[in-house]
């Protein structure tokens, strides 16, 4: 497994993705995970500037490992006009990645949430239906797509049940889990817990928190153990299902929370990164 980089620690810091090449690269970082939701969302930049970007990265010895896409509205949504902005939003998110050669894009937002007059069984079944559709363009695309889930009640994806529920309802081979640690932290889903997925996961985040809010602290701020989630994911042959796929498992660093202004954006890296290899160093590797 490879270490990663989250371009959020840098993106809430208004640092725009073609500045960022230069600083991750001089963590030691290879691998991205970059952010494509919001007023930041480089899927929407014009094409000059997203082959700049494309080309930063190639120079900078850098590629995205995901893009995490949390598209504006519900993909579990009733309201068939929402849903179709919202595949526009992932495919562009989907052919940004393959710019910045990378293969997987991330489905945020817990696969979707419950909305007034929505019921559960009705949100889950429009997520499933959309993201079939979405999968199946995806494969055409030789696009992996992975999905996240979210520690709070009303989203679609909640645990690690419905995280398995859901990739069996779409039913693609091409569709894995995303394990963000931190949330399952705040769940307190042990790393056996992740036993339900295996074969399933060819992703990870390294998050932390106190395990009673959704910070993305600093890693070592938090209780998150994150030393037992990597070995257990890596003992289920997480390596090998993204061998399998072409794709080399990334764990990519989370910092930064939603909302907030980081002015402090390489601090963080460098002290989570350290903080990472501390806890995992079998995790370092020698460019």
């Amino acid at each position: 497994m490879e270490v990663g980089l989250g371009s959020i620690v840098y993106e809430f810091g208004g640092i725009p993705l073609e500045r960022q090449a230069k600083m991750i690269a001089e963590h030691g970082i290879r691998y991205v995970d970059v952010l494509a939701f919001g007023q930041f969302n480089p899927a929407f930049y014009p094409m000059e500037q997203q082959l700049r970007v494309a080309k930063e990265f190639e120079r900078c010895g850098i590629r995205a490992s995901s893009v995490v896409t949390c598209a504006e509205g519900n993909i579990g949504s009733n309201d068939p006009e929402e849903r179709d902005f919202a595949m526009e939003q992932m495919k562009r998110a989907a052919r940004l990645v393959k710019r910045l050669g990378g293969q997987q894009i991330l489905v945020g937002k817990g696969c979707g949430n419950i909305d007034f007059y929505l019921s559960r069984k009705d949100a889950f079944q429009n997520s499933a239906h959309f993201l079939k559709e979405f999968s199946k363009w995806c494969k055409n695309e030789n696009i992996i797509v992975t999905m996240e889930l979210e520690p709070e009640a009303l989203h679609v994806c909640n645990g690690i049940e419905s995280m398995n529920a859901m990739i069996e309802a779409i039913g693609e081979d091409n569709v894995f889990a995303n394990v963000d640690i931190g949330h399952l932290n705040i769940l307190r889903e042990p790393p056996e817990a992740l036993e339900l997925l295996k074969g399933k996961m060819i992703h990870m985040h390294i998050s932390d928190n106190e395990g009673l809010a959704h910070t993305n602290s600093v890693i070592g701020e938090g209780n998150s153990d994150i030393r037992a989630y990597i070995k257990k994911a890596i003992e289920l042959g997480i390596d090998e299902t993204a061998k399998e796929m072409g794709d080399v498992a990334v764990a990519g660093i989370e910092v930064g929370e939603p909302g907030e202004y980081i002015t402090d954006s390489d601090s963080r890296v460098l002290r989570s990164v350290g903080n990472v290899y501390l806890r995992v160093p079998e995790l370092r590797k020698e460019f």
